[in-house]
């Protein structure tokens, strides 16, 4: 598995937002660290996405389907397992 890099680009590739697993608590949540994620430095702060580049999620807790495969990082950087938001490994 390939080390997928913290940059304003594969966050804009990045699926996470659209998982199942990804409830709607866990959006509003997240939304002031994506915001400050897009304007500020991406290696100081894990926000509720990228989770293939960062770590698990700290609110997800259930898993509800997972679509990383599906998403261009997953293809781009040779990963091989699913369900970053719930296991770590993203680091």
């Amino acid at each position: 598995m390939s080390t997928v890099p913290k940059t304003h680009k594969n966050l804009l590739k990045c699926q996470c937002r659209k998982c199942p697993s990804y409830s709607t608590a866990c959006k509003l949540k997240a939304m002031p660290g994506n915001t400050i994620l897009l304007l500020g430095d991406m290696d100081k702060i894990h926000a509720e996405t990228m989770f293939c580049a960062y770590e698990k999620s700290h609110c997800i807790e259930e898993e509800h389907g997972c679509i990383c495969s599906k998403c261009e990082l997953f293809k781009e950087y040779n990963l091989d397992k699913l369900y970053f938001c719930t296991v770590d490994g993203g680091k």
